[in-house]
């Protein structure tokens, strides 16, 4: 006796192989779209006339369909472990027409190399720089709750950034999402998205390569990651040879958190999962907030190297407190951190009201909403503030100083943050 349930999925699955669909099987066989989902659910058997049609269409023998062991000695493909390498391919070529029309961009296809040339006519002696950033677990949180854009374009502002820190301009950004069956509307938003961010950063985008393992991933998981390319003149790297004592240090606005302070927060939610519906206000959400992308930092960095009043920038990960984003800090000077100073935004302010923190010990694990600091000769700050303030909201939150009172500290602060509106 024919067992229905089996020739079904056989035809389901010598269907998806070809990469056609139901409704194409049955316009092509002339017969409703229906009559196909009943066959491929086990509910019914097409009629002998029809199983030759089928296999003709499907590129198979009909004992292929019908025989057992036909079946198990087949040849084994992609499908068998749970990918569609035609359908797979067809949203490839449509993202690789989002990678940027420029005569500089000579070749980017797919996992292949890219081929790009740098304009370095004007630079006397340029150096290269290349940085890979993953979201880290905030990633997690996005694939839930499909903060899927927002991820893209956090992590690539995370490599911007990177780059921009010590001086280098942008240039090239390349994105990779490593996935599962992951659906492909939303696949093709996330290239949409670091396309988006790349054109307001005046950086070629260089396309997303998608590697599907379906093997490895659920349907519904993803990794993602950008990689970005940076070029200056070697005198203009930022090194910390310029910086000197007195140096002031301006905070320029953050959003979001940084994905360094994400388990401190799910930590949080998983406490409180009331968090995951909560309002800030009756404007916004929590997790809106949350889950902003950082911004990148180009037009503060470029204009304030353009006039000349740039010492270093620092990117702020987890905390202003953290000796770690204070590198390049010359031997016998220190950050002194005013936190009278720092602003407290609705998100922090929130988060702290949730009772869960310490004073100190959160100041440790946010970064307040400030996402980069640089720091700038003491006679220009009021200048630098004008030129950082036609982009960004920004403050003066410190000064560098003399370690003599802070032995072997990077970091330290004096004053105290006011957490009233």
């Amino acid at each position: 006796m024919l067992d229905k349930e089996k020739i079904g999925k056989r035809i389901t699955f010598f269907r998806k192989e070809k990469g056609i669909t139901q409704k194409e099987l049955a316009d092509w066989l002339h017969i409703s779209y229906q009559a196909v989902s009943k066959w491929e659910s086990g509910k019914s058997l097409p009629t002998v006339e029809m199983l030759y049609a089928i296999s003709e269409l499907l590129d198979v023998t009909v004992d292929a369909l019908l025989n057992e062991n036909e079946w198990k000695n087949r040849s084994i493909s992609y499908l068998d472990s749970g990918l569609n390498t035609e359908r797979l391919y067809v949203l490839k070529r449509e993202i690789q027409k989002l990678n940027s029309k420029d005569e500089k961009l000579l070749f980017a296809n797919f996992a292949d190399a890219c081929l790009f040339q740098i304009d370095t006519s004007q630079m006397r002696d340029p150096m290269y720089s290349c940085v890979t950033c993953v979201p880290g677990s905030k990633e997690k949180l996005a694939r839930e709750y499909g903060y899927n854009q927002e991820i893209c374009m956090d992590v690539a502002a995370q490599a911007m950034n990177f780059n921009l820190q010590h001086g280098m301009k942008p240039v090239i950004l390349k994105a990779m999402v490593t996935c599962g069956n992951y659906n492909q509307e939303q696949l093709y938003l996330m290239a949409q998205a670091f396309r988006e961010i790349s054109e307001q950063n005046n950086v070629l985008f260089t396309g997303m390569e998608i590697s599907a393992q379906a093997v490895n991933f659920n349907p519904e998981e993803y990794w993602v990651n950008a990689t970005v390319v940076g070029v200056q003149d070697k005198d203009k790297v930022l090194t910390g040879s310029h910086l000197e004592e007195g140096d002031i240090l301006i905070g320029i606005k953050s959003e979001g958190i940084d994905g360094t302070s994400y388990p401190f927060v799910k930590v949080m939610l998983d406490r409180k999962p009331r968090l995951y519906y909560a309002r800030i206000d009756e404007e916004r959400k929590f997790l809106d907030e949350l889950m902003k992308a950082n911004p990148v930092f180009t037009r503060e960095i470029t204009a304030l190297s353009e006039e000349g009043y740039l010492h270093k920038a620092f990117r702020i990960s987890n905390s202003l407190l953290n000796w770690k984003c204070w590198r390049g800090i010359p031997e016998g000077l220190g950050v002194c951190i005013d936190l009278s100073a720092v602003p407290v935004m609705p998100l922090y302010r929130f988060l702290f009201a949730q009772d869960m923190f310490e004073e100190n010990a959160f100041l440790c694990c946010f970064h307040m909403g400030i996402g980069m600091v640089v720091a700038v000769p003491e006679k220009y700050w009021e200048e630098a503030m004008k030129v950082i303030g036609q982009f960004s909201e920004c403050w003066r939150i410190g000064r560098l100083e003399a370690d003599d009172d802070h032995k072997a500290e990077k970091v330290w602060s004096r004053g105290r943050i006011s957490w009233r509106k």
